[in-house]
């Protein structure tokens, strides 16, 4: 088996310096803020809930019902951001989408300032999860492209820690203020995100894929280190060799590229090819399990879940603990995954997650019938170690991979759905969550989530490659070579 997930190393990687190194990091920083105010998306409906839900002491208040809507609904509308992501990606550059992106955020965060009914909640977030769809998968599409292959890895955890540390920024920010506060301040962090990325290049790749040879050749100066032409002519030549044999080189002032029709239809028909549908795959089993072993559905109701464990004091102080706990983990990640590969990472944490939710069942249980004390100090360690783990890999490893696995012609309309099918599975699993939990008991359904973590780790042995450190065109190729192995 090892045969066949290895990916062979036949292009010798350009090595460039540290001002490179400085470069693609200010690059990704530059980007990252976007991943910033998606954090900060993903975490204001667990505090809102939080001051909403049966709160007679508010100027409004929200159902059970009202606030599982409100904190799913965010997800129903990914796809279709995810959808048009592709699309913008493909036709304006990845650069022009992120900045896009940032648009109906802002207008989301004034909605959810001035909200009095659940339906301006519902506006404000349906707003905000178009934003999140229409970034995404420009975000991990643009690092794939820009960085080194040494570098891809590291630079790709730095967008992943940005959108926990929004989370965390949201968390603090919502135990200091109201969540009225927190949706006016965090207006800034779009505007602030647009002022950044005008600043970096667009990918040279999607540069060459339009003819822009001229640009490209800037844009790679730019990206590594600032240099002359000549010192990064070796890899400008390979980018081209690469756009030619994925059959994408286009001609200037053209947004049609050579042998390849630019319509919506052959786009998607690029989908029954099995070197893009094959890493969907994947990536999807990967984004199911991920989901399944961080609590990523219950994460909005993350206050009920607390209660029921024992947890009923300090839960604005646990959110900012379990965000710290996983922003670190994230850090983590990004400093060791060049020693242990995203594989090895990936095999490690969804075992440590699947054991620890199978031995939080075991406890809810013993505690429901009186085997043992609630004890708050277990429930927390347990919580805290899952997303700890899940930063360490598994809750950011498929975001990393989302960038590298798809062919270079297929890449943006594939990142774009790719992410859109994952969100519309987390609002699945997510809208789901409390009638799951209603039905089988808490215990259960921590039960039910390791064992997915179990058959996600099975899966993983046997058909993650390693793709740390590879050229896109060896992932591309192995990918490619694979899918004719298995006919």
């Amino acid at each position: 088996m090892a045969n066949e997930i290895k990916i062979d190393c036949e292009i010798t990687s350009i090595k460039y310096g540290l001002m490179a190194t400085l470069a693609q990091s200010l690059a990704t920083i530059a980007q990252s803020s976007l991943s910033i105010g998606l954090g900060m998306q993903l975490a204001i409906p667990a505090i809102v809930i939080r001051h909403l839900y049966g709160n007679d002491k508010s100027d409004f208040s929200i159902s059970l019902t009202e606030a599982s809507w409100y904190g799913s609904i965010l997800f129903i509308i990914h796809p279709f951001g995810c959808f048009l992501s592709g699309v913008l990606q493909e036709r304006f550059g990845k650069k022009r989408c992120m900045i896009f992106a940032n648009v109906p955020s802002i207008v989301g965060w004034t909605l959810l300032y001035f909200a009095h009914s659940s339906l301006f909640l519902y506006a404000s977030t349906l707003l905000m999860g178009f934003s999140i769809g229409v970034g995404a998968g420009a975000v991990h599409a643009y690092i794939g492209e820009i960085t080194e292959p040494r570098l891809r890895g590291s630079m790709a955890s730095i967008t992943n820690t940005a959108a926990l540390f929004g989370s965390l920024l949201g968390f603090i920010l919502g135990s200091l203020f109201d969540w009225r506060t927190v949706a006016l301040l965090s207006t800034l962090c779009p505007i602030i995100c647009v002022s950044l990325i005008i600043f970096i290049p667009e990918s040279p790749i999607w540069l060459i894929a339009k003819g822009k040879n001229d640009k490209a050749e800037k844009a790679m100066c730019w990206l590594r280190g600032w240099v002359d032409p000549e010192t990064i002519k070796p890899e400008l030549i390979t980018l081209f060799h690469y756009n030619e044999v994925s059959g994408t080189i286009g001609t200037e002032g053209s947004n049609f590229r050579a042998n390849d029709d630019n319509s919506l239809l052959s786009k998607l028909a690029l989908f029954k090819e099995p070197s893009v549908y094959e890493p969907l795959k994947l990536i999807m089993i990967y984004f199911f399990t991920s989901y399944a072993i961080n609590l990523t559905p219950g994460k909005p109701f993350i206050g009920k879940i607390m209660t029921e464990v024992g947890l009923r004091n300090y839960q604005s102080i646990y959110l900012i603990i379990f965000s710290v706990v996983q922003t670190i983990g994230s850090v983590i990640l990004g400093l060791t995954i060049r020693l242990f590969r995203k594989r090895f990472l990936t095999l490690v944490t969804v075992s440590i997650n699947s054991a620890l939710l199978l031995l939080f069942s075991v406890y809810i249980i013993a505690m429901k019938k009186n085997y043992i004390e609630s004890t708050e100090w277990i429930p927390l360690t347990i919580i805290g170690g899952i997303y700890f783990s899940g930063g360490c890999g598994a809750a950011c490893i498929p975001w990393m991979l989302i960038g590298e696995v798809f062919p270079n012609k297929s890449r943006g309309i594939a990142t774009g759905v790719c992410a859109g099918m994952s969100y519309l599975l987390l609002f699945v699993l997510t809208k789901s969550y409390l009638t799951v939990e209603m039905i089988l008991s808490i215990e259960y359904t921590m039960l039910l989530f390791g064992c997915f973590g179990i058959f996600g780790l099975i899966y993983f042995y046997n058909y993650l490659p390693e793709t740390e450190n590879k050229t896109l065109l060896e992932i591309e190729e192995f990918f490619a070579s694979n899918s004719k192995a298995r006919r």
